[in-house]
């Protein structure tokens, strides 16, 4: 489980805020990692799981704030452009159709998306994009047991 984002800018920092309520409501044996999206840091993270959830702010264009994306980035490539205004050099859709093509991609790996409102600096979310937080941490939470209970 890694959970993306940047802190000081605005609703970037909608992933590293998931993680906070993951902190210790995962099931054992689950890592919870938090990066600023750095992609070589991010494909060595997924380095021997067998099963992957990612979490980072999105702005596709569409309406911002809050709207909940989740894709199954084992099954299809991630659209580039849904995570095109990351403050992060190179986004996590690249870092992940970078690693498929290196082979080292998990098989299962599901990435939710969490349109943002603002990416200014600043350490406040949105309130849209504040109120989606607990929604996605919920749905990784249960999507998570479900997939370790069964192993």
């Amino acid at each position: 489980m890694i959970c993306v984002g940047n802190a000081f800018r605005g609703d970037d920092g909608a992933g590293l805020e998931v993680a906070k309520l993951l902190r210790g409501a995962l099931p054992d044996g689950v890592e919870l990692l938090e990066r600023e999206g750095e992609p070589t840091g991010l494909i060595d993270a997924f380095e021997g799981a067998e099963a992957l959830w990612l979490v980072d702010a999105v702005s596709s264009g569409g309406a911002p704030g809050g709207t909940v994306h989740r894709l199954d980035a084992g099954e299809q490539e991630l659209p580039a452009g849904l995570f095109r205004a990351s403050t992060h050099a190179f986004g996590v859709a690249e870092a992940v159709e970078l690693a498929r093509a290196l082979g080292r991609l998990p098989p299962r790996t599901i990435v939710y998306g969490i349109e943002g409102a603002r990416f200014d600096a600043g350490e406040e979310l949105s309130p849209e994009t504040a109120a989606a937080v607990p929604e996605v941490a919920e749905a990784v939470r249960t999507e998570v047991e479900v997939c370790t209970s069964k192993q």
